[in-house]
């Protein structure tokens, strides 16, 4: 069956850069949503219209899906991320009144989890997720090798990123794909930098601090953890210290380029840290 507003919502997402089979699995979670609502939900089924359709609604699909499907929380997140992209969509479009997902939430990024250490052995498999933004993946990618926002965002970064030696054939694949995207808006902007704005501007045309937070902001919800730079070094640091715990204080500082307090400070956080 098709779902409301099916073909608006798809040339949105291709809008949006992404790839033919990331759309048709939002097609599917979309498609499996309201047939679950026409067999189950009772009042759905009487008036099959969005207006029709509640929190409460969702709330019973996830629950369903969960207790029934057995979904793993990344499959439950991914759903749950590309639904609320459906309706922020419809909301935004003014095309239905309330926002039926707005309160729902991935699993929740508690304070000492943001510092999360696992997305750097699945690295490989993040970046050969196109539900991922490129810009996402490329800060994962960046951040493995000990690169901080301040860097990856200054001009001339490029060079870097070009020159840079990966240590997996994912990696070398994803630069390669990532070069291929980029190339028309670094011609649109005239520009060789790597994170651009979308629309042309020719007085600043990289992406800032603030902006590209906003793209890592909505994959956050479907991988569930936080994706906040700092926190993605923070985990590049604590990985580095884990796997040189035979190197001295002098060694590390200079190899992470950290001042003694700072050393310090992440050494304490590595206690609590599962690494």
């Amino acid at each position: 069956m098709d779902y409301p507003y099916q073909k608006a919502f798809r040339r949105f997402l291709s809008q949006q850069d992404l790839s033919p089979l990331t759309i048709k699995t939002y097609d599917t979670s979309l498609t499996n949503l309201f047939s679950y609502l026409q067999a189950n939900r009772p009042q759905f089924a009487r008036q099959p219209t969005l207006a029709n359709l509640t929190e409460t609604d969702v709330r019973a699909y996830l629950s369903y899906l969960q207790a029934d499907k057995q979904i793993t929380m990344t499959t439950y997140n991914k759903i749950l991320s590309q639904l609320n992209r459906y309706f922020r969509y419809l909301f935004t479009h003014q095309l239905i009144n309330d926002y039926p997902t707005l309160t729902l939430h991935g699993r929740a990024v508690a304070p000492n989890q943001r510092v999360a250490s696992k997305w750097l052995a699945k690295l490989d498999q993040l970046l050969a997720d196109d539900h991922l933004h490129y810009y996402t993946r490329l800060t994962l990618l960046l951040s493995k090798y000990g690169y901080t926002v301040g860097e990856f965002l200054q001009p001339g970064f490029n060079r870097v990123f070009e020159q840079l030696t990966l240590k997996t054939p994912a990696e070398e694949k994803f630069r390669q794909q990532f070069l291929a995207y980029i190339a028309p808006r670094q011609q649109l902007q005239v520009s060789p930098d790597l994170f651009l704005k979308q629309r042309f501007n020719p007085t600043a045309p990289r992406l800032s601090n603030p902006a590209l937070h906003k793209f890592l902001h909505q994959d956050e919800e479907y991988l569930g953890f936080s994706l906040a730079p700092k926190y993605l070094h923070q985990s590049y640091v604590l990985l580095y210290l884990a796997s040189h715990r035979q190197d001295s204080d002098q060694q590390l500082a200079e190899a992470l380029q950290l001042d003694p307090s700072s050393l310090l400070y992440y050494k304490r956080l590595l206690i609590n840290t599962d690494l």
